[in-house]
């Protein structure tokens, strides 16, 4: 038994091997989601396998060998499809280009605004009024572009959406009646209409109406 889970542990190790040659020499940062299924699924193969006695070293060779050779298809597929490739491993998508909000890739790729400023915050900026272009990449990354590199304010978020982020207020000691007030001088009465608004003591108001937004899938790849 103990020669069995050691021959079939390392006819695994050499099938993981496999599988990474057939993905390239892509780095970590570089495997798309659908990369991460083919380790993933093998892993799974191999896990119900170890220690199953009624599953012999023939069925985990035809296990691997179907897997590996689908990998092997599905990859040169991709490389001659370009619209098979999109449909099967994705596209970066655009969610502010040219400081502009794109609310169709955003929807598309269930982003909520708290997502959208953790992905600016993480790449110092820490304000979406300071963001000239974020591009969410395949394999989950962001890239990004600021207006100013100077520019290190840190703005709240007071209305998502259309609502109030009521807690938010409470925290900086303002209240509902100060946010309309404020937002009325400024033209704009009807908060529920509003997609996204933050506030700044040292820039104030940066409001994003959805005459402000975009609708719009940009291709940059491909």
């Amino acid at each position: 038994m103990w020669l069995l889970i050691g021959a079939k542990l390392v006819i695994g190790l050499i099938g993981l091997l496999i599988v990474v040659r057939l993905l390239g020499k892509k780095s970590m940062a570089e495997i798309t989601p659908f990369d991460l299924i083919y380790t993933l699924v093998l892993g799974g193969i191999l896990e119900e396998t170890v220690y199953d006695e009624q599953v012999h070293l023939g069925h985990l060779l035809f296990a691997i060998g179907i897997w590996a050779l689908l990998i092997f298809f599905i990859e040169k597929v991709v490389q001659k499809n370009e619209r098979i490739n999109r449909w099967i491993k994705g596209e970066p998508s655009i969610l502010i280009k040219d400081g502009v909000l794109n609310v169709k890739e955003i929807d598309r790729n269930k982003i909520e605004m708290e997502q959208l400023r953790e992905m600016a915050r993480q790449n110092q900026c820490f304000s979406l009024e300071n963001a000239r272009h974020i591009i969410l990449e395949n394999a989950g990354q962001v890239s990004m572009i600021v207006k100013s590199e100077k520019d290190k304010v840190l703005a709240i978020m007071l209305v998502d959406q259309g609502k109030i982020q009521k807690k938010v207020l409470a925290s900086y000691d303002l209240s509902e009646d100060w946010l309309r007030a404020n937002l009325a001088k400024l033209g704009f009465v009807a908060l529920e209409k509003l997609v996204y608004v933050e506030w700044s003591q040292e820039k104030g108001f940066y409001v994003i109406t959805p005459e402000k937004t975009t609708n719009q899938i940009y291709r940059i790849d491909g």
